[in-house]
């Protein structure tokens, strides 16, 4: 998109400070032809509007906002959109609203332009004229704390660059306007609202999306506990779990490792198991993978190597490929989950109990990264109740110790431990967190989790517990979404928040204790929001580039090692061997 065809003097244009004013709090965006699609009343004498910014002429009776004797004006409150075709706003209703709303629109224009303007002077030299931009203000940062990237240089981006920039942006910018919602319901028509609320998605004060009953009375949600303290298991009533491994037994009385390990290469393979066999572990390693046919070279050998007997001893990988079918934001069948950010539906989980007749998912498509927790409830069943299990995330966890190692074995009393990690609590919380605290009010609404957001987050790819309460835990998380039908990426991590700071977990049978571990005070290790220096100068990284624990001990698992460029560059190396390793002994 061409930018430099704008009047970067214009007050709405690049480049301007216009702090000072007021947002009506609507959301400005262009389209593909970089047009303003504003709702501010252009067709108002005297004023006009430029990318979501009114201005008005010297002689119009509305110069300034502080000439306006709002008093004298309507109650915005008062002001009903009608049905559609919308009916525009007229200046005196407009200038209320600027007069009365935070400035959150506007401070979004203002920092988007900024993050274009180096893009609007190159445009300006008749260069990149045909970079593809991001049309909205989404953030500095995403889900996984990258900084967004509001244009690419489309004379260096390949296909594949394009594609990823479009599909991200896509993204972003859906959730943009699920927050707009969010933050201003009284400037969306009652056709939106009711449209938004039918999809389970929070806007608010006064309409929280549906919420977990904890309640033992017999008109709690079908979904919610009863009053034996259970969630009803994920198969629907008259069908069982189906799915079977592709490769590798189960191991019945053995600790457990559980990932979601799909679309990877080789080496993240090797990375991952190679140090978890390094460190004596004994026990199954059970993980997810891409169909045999779109399994990456080398993947299924290495896989079906590691696989171990009953009496053996070492890592047994058992591997399951799921099939998936992944949708576009539009509806269309697309190919693959897209790392997470598709939503999907599994196919072939759970047939009838009569003849094991395949059935439909019951529930809706969701991110492959909330339907996971429906595969790890159905692989618990496979283990006993004092065996260990852990969850993690693959592509960044790396083993350096046993995890396993003195845990305690007996379950007490037909209850068991879960122990829950936390992220570094003095670099974020959930407040802090624009995604941990937005996935928490879309799933249950402000007024529910506002007591909870000067918490620690506590990050749900990184779990571990007995299985006689990590079985409940998993009801639970898929209980969730059945009763919030909250589908943003990452909603998992607001549904595992809640359950913990809830304290609903503790009314769950067959827990007993639900401990949490303070970043870098537990077996596993979150380094993600230690951005503000390297690990080394926070003293948890050591001259062998081992990560250490505050207290100078080893971590046994450090977790999203690939935030730090210096560990991540050495992991890289390290990885670079096992490949070298694992080729020269087919030679």
């Amino acid at each position: 998109q061409d930018l430099s065809k704008h009047d970067k003097n214009d007050p709405g244009l690049i480049g301007e400070d216009v702090s000072d004013i007021k947002s009506p709090g609507e959301s400005h965006h262009y389209d593909s032809n970089n047009h303003v699609d504003n709702h501010m009343g252009d067709d108002d004498k005297g004023s006009s509007n430029t990318n979501g910014i009114t201005k008005y002429d010297d002689d119009d009776g509305a110069i300034a906002k502080q000439s306006i004797d709002t008093k004298t004006l309507p109650d915005p409150e008062k002001v009903k959109p009608k049905s559609k075709p919308r009916r525009k706003r007229t200046t005196e209703e407009a200038n209320a609203y600027m007069a009365k709303q935070p400035s959150f629109s506007i401070d979004g224009e203002i920092a988007l332009k900024k993050k274009l303007l180096p893009l609007y002077e190159l445009q300006e030299k008749n260069l990149e004229e045909n970079s593809p931009i991001i049309t909205r203000w989404v953030g500095e940062k995403d889900e996984d704390g990258n900084e967004i990237k509001y244009w690419i240089p489309s004379s260096t981006a390949t296909k594949e660059d394009l594609k990823a920039f479009k599909e991200k942006k896509e993204e972003l910018e859906e959730v943009a306007r699920q927050q707009n919602v969010l933050r201003f319901p009284e400037l969306h028509d009652k056709e939106r609202v009711e449209e938004m609320e039918g999809k389970g998605i929070n806007i608010g004060k006064g309409h929280a999306a549906k919420s977990i009953s904890h309640t033992t009375s017999s008109s709690s949600s079908s979904s919610s506990t009863g009053s034996s303290g259970e969630y009803p298991q994920p198969a629907p009533e008259g069908t069982h779990v189906i799915l079977e491994p592709t490769f590798g037994k189960h191991r019945k009385n053995v600790d457990a490792v559980f990932a979601l390990a799909e679309g990877y290469d080789l080496k993240i393979y090797l990375l991952f198991i190679e140090s978890l066999k390094a460190t004596g572990f004994n026990g199954d390693l059970v993980i997810s993978v891409s169909a045999l046919g779109s399994l990456k070279t080398g993947v299924e050998e290495y896989l079906r190597s590691n696989q171990k007997g009953e009496d053996e001893d070492g890592v047994n990988v058992v591997a399951y490929t799921v099939t998936w079918t992944c949708y576009t934001g539009d509806g269309e069948i697309a190919e693959g989950a897209k790392e997470g950010t598709r939503k999907c539906e599994l196919v072939g989980m759970y047939g009838e109990d009569a003849d094991e007749h395949a059935v439909t998912d019951p529930r809706e498509a969701r991110p492959v990264a909330t339907a996971r927790f429906e595969l790890y409830w159905a692989w618990t069943q496979y283990y006993g109740e004092d065996n260990w299990i852990m969850l993690i995330d693959s592509r960044d966890a790396h083993f350096q110790l046993n995890p396993f190692e003195g845990l305690k074995r007996n379950v007490d009393g037909d209850e068991g431990l879960l122990y829950f990690f936390a992220e570094n609590a003095e670099e974020s919380n959930i407040g802090k967190s624009n995604f941990n605290s937005r996935w928490l009010r879309e799933a249950y609404g402000a007024e529910k989790v506002q007591s909870f957001f000067d918490r620690p987050i506590i990050c749900s790819g990184s779990t571990m517990g007995q299985q006689i309460a990590m079985e409940p835990y998993l009801r639970a998380m898929v209980a969730q979404f059945d009763d919030t039908n909250c589908k943003l990426k990452g909603c998992d991590q607001g549904f595992h928040n809640y359950l913990y700071y809830s304290n609903t977990l503790l009314t769950l049978k067959g827990v007993k204790e639900v401990i949490e571990f303070e970043q870098g005070k537990g077996i596993i290790n979150n380094l993600g929001v230690l951005r503000s220096k390297p690990l080394r100068e926070w003293g948890l990284l050591n001259d062998e580039n081992v990560v250490l624990n505050w207290d100078g001990s080893v971590s046994a698992v450090a977790h999203q090692f690939d935030r730090d460029d210096e560990l991540n560059k050495h992991l890289k190396k390290v990885r670079q061997g096992y490949t070298s390793d694992f080729w020269a002994s087919k030679n």
